[in-house]
């Protein structure tokens, strides 16, 4: 079979609740390569996979998630699923598979807890840490030598910046395909794309099996997608 990765975007979110055990299981029975799971820090300074800063969408309050403490989130009613830990996350992914944590603020600390978390569940190995700022790239890099370092490009990002710190692949959004600097890009570097979000008129990962053909044709090196089957079942876009 020829075709990009498939990184289950959040687990196989299409189908169960973000971030959750459940959607990452899932993601791991589907034949997703590569499973996403959130980070943010708690105020203890725990971990978490979470995605959005408040639990406005998650479970109907205005709290910021960095303001509660991890026992308070994992106890959080939501409308769907349960918040979990990272450390939870890597313990049910990484035995399977490598887990892509995207790391959802720009600070140094979030990097520094999530270095300790990977490091204690021995999985340095076994992940890739995705970041929007380089200088988390370089202290991930510090922190764990040889890690995996997936750059989430801001606009006008600095791809070389990103590079030195140790980047090895380079995440661009599918609205962003075509343009002359995404081209570039894939001319030069290992480009995943995230499908949907920005410029698609639908939610990150959303995507149909017509419309995938059109990033395949890109010849990136992997897709992050809500439903993993697109890419990994036999009759999915890509497959030879």
């Amino acid at each position: 079979m020829t075709r990009p990765l498939a990184i289950a975007h959040r687990g196989y979110s299409a189908r169960y609740p973000e971030n959750t055990l459940e959607a990452y299981r899932a993601a791991i029975a589907a034949g997703a390569d590569i499973v996403e799971t959130d980070a943010r820090l708690a105020a203890d300074g725990v971990v978490v996979a979470c995605h959005d800063p408040t639990l406005a969408r998650l479970a109907g309050r205005d709290d910021a998630v960095a303001d509660l403490p991890s026992d308070v989130l994992l106890a959080m009613p939501l409308a769907q699923g349960a918040i979990t830990t990272l450390a939870e996350a890597l313990a049910t992914i990484c035995p399977h598979r490598p887990a892509l944590i995207d790391v959802k603020t720009q600070d140094l600390a979030i990097i520094d807890a999530i270095a300790a978390t990977v490091s204690r569940a021995g999985a340095g190995d076994r992940v890739w840490i995705g970041v929007r700022d380089h200088r988390q790239a370089a202290e991930a890099s510090r922190l764990i030598p040889g890690v995996n370092i997936l750059a989430f490009l801001p606009e006008k990002a600095d791809v070389e910046a990103f590079a030195r710190a140790g980047a090895r692949a380079f995440r661009v959004w599918e609205g962003d395909l075509g343009g002359e600097e995404a081209e570039r890009l894939l001319a030069r570097r290992p480009v995943w794309v995230t499908a949907g979000g920005p410029r698609t008129g639908r939610d990150a990962g959303d995507i149909d099996g017509a419309t995938l053909s059109t990033i395949i044709a890109k010849a990136p090196q992997a897709v992050l997608v809500n439903d993993p089957t697109l890419l990994t079942a036999p009759s999915a876009a890509g497959a030879t």
